[in-house]
């Protein structure tokens, strides 16, 4: 095999199957074995379990969390067995800058190279293969993968060589994208609340002082109360902000607008919206009354 994504839930599936149509012999693995058959049939390999080395010189992981990436591809013998190997591990999921730096030098120790890419963008951008990743990582290791990463993406942006890097822009990314559906959730009730046309706010807005792909994409799932499928869940776009806030204590920083993110998130996740986009914060914000108003 050429390369393997490990992890082939709602992003990894599509990545495997653009590598699959750009000609790559392509494994996958997933801890529950029964998601692989969609991509065994559209021609995929069944893959080596990440702890006999996966297989492939080239490992796409695309895991969920960091207990996630610690128990697949931090236990000893997965990094035994691919140092064998000489793979080069790309880890694509959205992790704590501080794992990411504990799992590069883990892999360096056993002779692994090891990429951070964490990804910008949902669901149908991986679909469409025009991710962008952040990436980090020796030089020699960015360029072994550099093909696999150019065939699910739209463009690569290059932060160093020290992982770290790479998983603080994205989770102060994953911020900044939290604080926009906000600002739209909080534009369009109060729209709404007045008697106006939210709909139409919405296309005046993302054509406007707020355009670009982020805003255009929430904003019309606002506008028209689309939640589902969910493209990124609440409890994902929760644990992402409160990572940004943990590194931002770290370093002696207070993020207010990041604080009060986590705790409006947390209100959904209660409210029993937890299987919709996080995009349903929106529709929290309609129902939000000033205190002491029935």
């Amino acid at each position: 095999m050429d390369v393997v994504v490990a992890g082939t839930g709602s992003m990894g599936a599509p990545i495997a199957l653009n590598l699959l149509n750009q000609g790559f012999t392509v494994g996958v693995w997933n801890r529950n074995p029964a998601r692989l058959q969609p991509l065994l049939d559209a021609g995929a390999a069944r893959a080596m379990d990440p702890r006999d080395g996966c297989g492939a010189p080239v490992v796409l992981s695309v895991l969920s969390d960091d207990n996630a990436v610690r128990e697949v591809f931090l236990a000893e013998s997965t990094l035994s067995s691919m140092g064998v190997a000489r793979s080069v591990h790309v880890n694509l999921a959205t992790i704590s800058p501080v794992l990411a730096r504990e799992a590069a030098d883990a892999h360096a120790a056993r002779q692994v190279g090891y990429v951070a890419a964490p990804m910008f963008g949902g669901v149908p951008v991986a679909e469409a293969g025009k991710l962008n990743l952040v990436t980090a990582g020796r030089t020699e290791d960015l360029e072994r993968v550099s093909p696999f990463l150019d065939a699910i993406s739209a463009g690569l942006w290059p932060v160093g060589e020290d992982a770290f890097q790479a998983n603080v822009v994205k989770v102060a990314g994953q911020v900044l994208i939290a604080a926009a559906i906000q600002s739209l959730s909080e534009a369009a009730s109060l729209v709404e609340r007045a008697g106006g046309d939210g709909r139409r706010a919405m296309e005046i807005y993302t054509c406007t002082i707020m355009s670009g792909p982020v805003h255009a994409m929430y904003g019309a799932m606002i506008a028209e109360s689309r939640f589902e499928p969910a493209r990124f869940t609440p409890a994902l776009g929760r644990k992402d902000v409160d990572l940004a806030r943990r590194l931002a204590r770290t370093n002696g920083l207070q993020l207010p607008v990041a604080d009060l993110l986590s705790d409006l998130l947390g209100e959904v996740l209660e409210s029993g919206l937890r299987e919709k986009d996080w995009s349903v914060l929106a529709e929290a914000q309609r129902h939000r009354k000033l205190s002491g108003q029935a």
